[in-house]
């Protein structure tokens, strides 16, 4: 795995880029303490697996920024936003455009670092993405391309990227047949939380576009678990 780290501490640059040498999943990692340089190398045509990137720069979260140019330059490379200030900073990693993996607080630990690294080096196995299976149809549907699902009367409405697949099933059915990633935020509703572009007052907002609801008793149980499985940091 090819990793970039963007930062304006070089302490915490060298520090960190120790503890990214303990696993082996990572082959290289590059060094930036100025994001022009590091967008200027994606634009010269370097490609990274993910990017781990500061979200404060002196007083301003330019990081976010940095990011959402990224995603036009290289929209396959995943975000790790790093940052002293979760609470700070938990809304607005949602505002922009990024392929978000991840989210670290400061210092980061080292466990928590290996659960984000998994995560990528999973993404990027081919043919090993899990996947929902429905016995009764013989129906496979690779879980990466489910955006939400939807109980409707008798039916469960599985939305993907590209259809809609209606299965006579009860949600509670197909949520257990589902892979880690994916959380029931409403009787109705079960969201695949790599697909959530951000929360909002009382839904979610999903990358297509999709307001999904959330009810009032699961909503801070939700967005825990989705702080959780963007890198371990609940508010």
């Amino acid at each position: 795995m090819h990793i970039a780290v963007c930062d304006d501490n070089v302490k915490f640059l060298n520090n960190f880029e120790a503890q990214l040498k303990m696993f082996d999943v990572v082959e290289s990692i590059n060094l930036f303490s100025n994001l022009d340089t590091f967008l200027f190398s994606v634009d010269g045509g370097r490609r990274y697996d993910a990017v781990f990137m500061d979200i404060s720069w002196g007083e301003n979260p330019l990081g976010i920024d940095a990011a959402s140019e990224l995603h036009k330059l290289s929209p396959h490379t995943k975000v790790i936003f790093v940052t002293g200030h979760v609470e700070t900073f938990s809304q607005q990693i949602f505002l922009n455009d990024a392929n978000l993996s991840g989210l670290l607080a400061k210092p980061v630990d080292t466990g928590i670092l290996q659960a984000n690294l998994q995560k990528v080096a999973q993404g990027l196995s081919f043919g090993t993405q899990p996947a929902l299976f429905i016995k009764k149809k013989s129906l496979s549907i690779p879980a990466h391309e489910i955006i939400y699902i939807e109980s409707q009367n008798h039916t469960v409405l599985i939305h993907t990227e590209k259809e809609t697949v209606t299965v006579y099933e009860t949600l509670k059915t197909v949520l257990d047949a589902l892979p880690k990633g994916f959380f029931q935020c409403h009787k109705s509703f079960v969201v695949n939380m790599s697909q959530i572009r951000r929360f909002q007052t009382a839904d979610i907002l999903m990358k297509n576009g999709k307001t999904i609801p959330v009810s009032r008793k699961k909503y801070t149980a939700t967005r825990n678990n989705y702080l959780q499985f963007m890198g371990g940091v609940p508010l």
